[in-house]
């Protein structure tokens, strides 16, 4: 049995033989990530609700949040349960679609909006949120723009080009070039318009200057901020 005590424990060979039992030596201070923020929330606060400004997005690192959707009536939509480990606040649009409630308390980390694209770049698991959080606001917006824009079809297809400009920019794309929008068949029936309405709209577009065709297909957006002004207008 070896003593530890004797002076001949403390040779090289003994040290590694114990290496296993010792805590491993700390990060040095210049090689430690920076620290994010954090919040800490009691059970039954929000971490953001339906309708805020997206600033940041989080990391959930202790507890249970509950995202819900608000209902025409009735009491809100459990969307899903969010874990340690999980994200939130991803996406395309400008503000939240859902809101966020602590379940127990949570410990929250704090992450800046830049951040998001070299995470999904390392991160499958980040990348496929960032995906779900994408598909479930663009189905968002589309349901906002049958029940509210029925009749308007300029402000359907406004609607749809601004949602266009914020998943281009969102994943590092020339967000002013709809590349793909005159190739694909599908966008009257998502709009569920026909294919003649859908024309007279985008000339209508043109002829205000807020679109013009590109030269490989599909459009230019030539004023993003007022197509995203005349998709929520009431006309």
């Amino acid at each position: 049995m070896v003593d530890l005590v004797s002076p001949e424990a403390t040779t090289p060979d003994r040290l590694a033989a114990c290496q296993s039992f010792f805590a491993p030596e700390a990060m040095p201070w210049d090689r430690a990530p920076p620290a994010l923020p954090e919040i800490v929330l009691e059970r039954g606060d929000f971490l953001f609700r339906e309708g805020d400004a997206k600033t940041q997005f989080y990391r959930l690192e202790s507890g249970i949040l509950c995202v819900t959707a608000q209902r025409p009536s009735g009491p809100p939509q459990v969307v899903e349960m969010v874990f340690p480990g999980g994200l939130l606040g991803l996406g395309f649009l400008d503000r939240h679609i859902h809101s966020a409630m602590a379940v127990v308390p949570c410990r929250v980390s704090l992450l800046p909006p830049d951040a998001i694209n070299d995470l999904c770049r390392h991160s499958a698991e980040a990348r496929d949120r960032q995906a779900l959080a994408t598909e479930r606001e663009f189905a968002a917006r589309r349901r906002q723009l049958v029940g509210s824009t029925a009749d308007s079809p300029i402000q359907q297809v406004a609607a749809f080009l601004a949602a266009m400009f914020h998943v281009n920019k969102r994943e590092g794309r020339n967000p002013h070039v709809i590349s793909e929008f005159l190739k694909s068949g599908d966008v009257a029936g998502l709009l569920q318009l026909d294919v003649e309405t859908l024309a007279v709209a985008l000339a209508d577009l043109q002829a205000r200057g807020l679109i013009s065709r590109d030269p490989n297909g599909g459009l230019v957006l030539l004023d993003a901020a007022a197509i995203e002004n005349l998709s929520s207008a009431t006309e």
